[in-house]
């Protein structure tokens, strides 16, 4: 399965709303160990301003220059045209489910969606001829989404997990 294909693409989306809405609703409705709220404290909230910086101009600015670069190379215009429809689409999740749900969605959203990217930026990565200097930039952006993969793993997901799972996990 090509994680660059739209119809994968689609399917993802359709499979990552369901799963983020019922995220969000066990959180609202405070049935799983999962807070509704984002609880940073001033450095984390310092930290993630400058991490959503560099996420965009990593994640967003660079595919797009260079999509503009190589729109006539038909294998990246099709690899960075789907890369950049999943990160709209995920932006756009973010903002919906954190304001109509709650604000501790957008981890979940960033951890399904980042996953996929790990995914797609693989599968790209192996279709593209590295004949071209400019290239190597998807690897600095690829570096960056693993990076990402890991900043939600270890600092989002305990902020958002609820104290009352943390005693019953150090309880058993």
């Amino acid at each position: 399965m090509n994680p660059n294909n739209w119809f994968v693409v689609c399917f993802f989306i359709i499979v990552a709303t369901l799963l983020t809405l019922a995220f969000g609703l066990l959180a609202k409705q405070k049935r799983s160990p999962i807070e509704s709220t984002l609880n940073f404290n001033r450095q984390q909230w310092q930290f993630l301003k400058i991490w959503i910086q560099l996420s965009l101009l990593l994640g967003i600015i660079i595919p797009i220059v260079l999509l503009a670069v190589y729109w006539t190379v038909p294998i990246v215009r099709q690899f960075l045209s789907v890369y950049l429809l999943t990160v709209g689409i995920q932006l756009a999740s973010e903002k919906v489910f954190s304001r109509r749900l709650c604000k501790s969605s957008v981890v979940a959203v960033g951890l399904l969606y980042t996953g996929f990217r790990l995914w797609q930026m693989g599968s790209g990565l192996q279709l593209i001829n590295y004949g071209q200097p400019w290239f190597s930039l998807l690897w600095l952006v690829f570096l960056f989404w693993v990076t990402n993969m890991v900043m939600l793993t270890t600092f989002a997901i305990p902020i958002i997990l609820s104290e009352s799972a943390d005693t019953e996990q150090s309880v058993s």
